[in-house]
């Protein structure tokens, strides 16, 4: 039999159009994921063969690629053959889709953690157990003290096994919306945050699956912990000539870990978080008994102006410097006295402000913690000079005549007697001598200022190898001889030894 050219066409055509229908169907899946479908009025195709899960391109573990528009196929009611796909166009067709894809996903290997089909399109996992298909791979698990709690459900709870937007296959947009998703009492976000805790980087601080350490702590325990990150910290508390007790226990007695509303995270403001009960009770109870207040205890910064919270490298008392340095930061008028002043009073030369003032809170005016004359003139009375008799002799005040108490006599009167110790119009220390520092010998003033006015009235005082001399304001020129040769100096109404009064 023959068949001219028109007649085979016609007999070839049929199996070609079957041809095509099954190249089709080849790329078709079973169904897509809910809600992966573009319309929920497309009438359902019917059921889907086997064949028709053999095909389908493996998934890219980091690309992205376009929605399938194709609907999704039903669920099989029929074993897959072997070597179909799961990941087809209307198959787990999210799978191409998410930018993080688990990498059995991406190499088509479901067998590595599922058993084939055991009927009703059902592929258990390989291996038992809540974490243990996980751990089989993942070692993140089961060997430290402290296991996060919901491990005990599973990884299933964090970690999508699949795929996700989300790296590490989180179930969530990011680490703190997975944290918060169990912690509802997260710490609120407050004016002052620990930067990690504001950028929602739980995992900075914790450790996601176990610890060594309660709370799931990264690097160690307690202050271990937070020198991760402030190592210079940890060098500082090591080396430091005093170290603060509550900073070298645990950081977390002063600071808030997470957020606050006081500066560096503290859990209060400074001075209460100082004079806390139980840390500085003693400093408390004498800055409230103080009646004149140091103004660096009530500022902001208040005990941190002066002291380190944390360890001081020279310094005793946690001071961040010398003292002196430290007082000249906000005394500056001190400062530039002292720079220019070729002799210092001794405390001061030795940067010990705080022999004379007291620096939490004074008894007298200029916070000084011991009497002292405020005024040029004064009755004596030897308990006036308190601060001055806690370094020098009382009885220079006291004794009239002396050849060995001071160098300031004419012979063996005692001209510190002649000017303090008197009636009327004492003299005060102040009327001659520079208390902090001077270019004089013997801490001399060059001028003071004359009581009553704003006439800062000179001295002229000259010193001389046997005594010396003055001219104070107007008046005429007064010498001293130690040797008793001089003019002598007097003055009016001098007054007969006497004691305290």
């Amino acid at each position: 039999m023959t068949f001219t050219g028109q007649d085979y066409s016609a007999m070839i055509m049929p199996p070609l159009a079957v041809v095509m229908i099954v190249a089709l169907l080849f790329v078709a899946g079973c169904h897509d994921e809910p809600g992966d479908s573009d319309s929920g009025e497309r009438p359902v195709p019917p059921a889907a063969a086997a064949d028709d899960y053999l095909s389908g391109k493996p998934a890219n573990v980091t690309a992205v690629i376009a929605k399938p528009t194709v609907p999704p196929a039903p669920k099989p009611t029929s074993a897959l053959p072997k070597g179909a796909s799961c990941v087809t166009a209307e198959c787990h067709a999210k799978f191409t889709l998410a930018s993080q894809i688990h990498r059995p996903i991406a190499e088509k290997a479901c067998d590595s953690c599922h058993h084939e089909d055991i009927g009703g399109h059902k592929y258990p996992l390989k291996r038992g157990g809540k974490i243990e298909m996980c751990t089989f791979c993942h070692a993140v698990a089961g060997t430290a003290t402290h296991q996060h709690a919901p491990l005990k459900n599973g990884c299933g709870g964090c970690h999508d096994p699949h795929v996700s937007q989300t790296k590490f296959l989180l179930k969530a947009d990011n680490v703190e919306q997975l944290c918060v998703s169990c912690h509802k009492d997260k710490p609120q976000l407050m004016k002052f945050a620990h930067e990690p805790f504001a950028k929602g980087q739980c995992t900075l601080c914790h450790e996601p699956h176990q610890s060594a350490n309660a709370k799931l702590l990264r690097g160690g325990a307690g202050n271990d912990h937070c020198f991760t990150c402030h190592a210079s910290m940890k060098s500082a508390m090591t080396s430091g000539r005093s170290v603060h007790k509550p900073a070298q226990d645990a950081c977390i007695t002063c600071h808030n870990p997470h957020s606050s509303e006081f500066a560096h995270e503290l859990k209060k403001p400074v001075q209460e978080t100082c004079l806390t009960s139980g840390c500085d009770d003693p400093v408390k109870q004498h800055m409230a008994a103080a009646p004149v207040k140091h103004a660096a205890m009530t500022d902001e910064k208040s005990c941190s102006s002066c002291h380190n919270p944390h360890a001081s490298p020279g310094q005793d008392h946690l001071l961040a410097d010398r003292a002196d340095n430290l007082c000249v930061t906000c005394h500056k008028e001190m400062k530039q006295t002292l720079a220019s002043a070729q002799f210092l009073h001794g405390p001061v030369r030795a940067g010990n402000c705080s022999a004379c003032h007291d620096p939490h809170g004074g008894q007298f005016a200029g916070l000084l913690d011991r009497s002292f004359p405020r005024t040029f003139y004064t009755r004596f009375d030897v308990k006036k000079y308190d601060l001055c008799f806690t370094c020098h002799e009382a009885n220079v005040v006291l004794t009239s005549k002396t050849t060995t108490l001071t160098n300031f006599r004419n012979g063996e009167v005692n001209l510190h007697f002649v000017h303090v110790n008197r009636d009327d119009k004492g003299r005060s220390c102040k009327t001659c001598h520079e208390i902090h520092g001077s270019n004089l010998p013997n801490h001399m003033a060059s001028n003071v200022p004359f009581e009553g006015s704003k006439w800062a009235m000179p001295i002229a005082y000259e010193k001389t190898a046997v005594g010396g001399s003055c001219t104070p304001g107007c008046h005429v020129t007064k010498t001293y001889d130690r040797g008793g040769a001089a003019t002598v100096i007097t003055v009016k109404n001098e007054p007969t030894t006497r004691g305290a009064s």
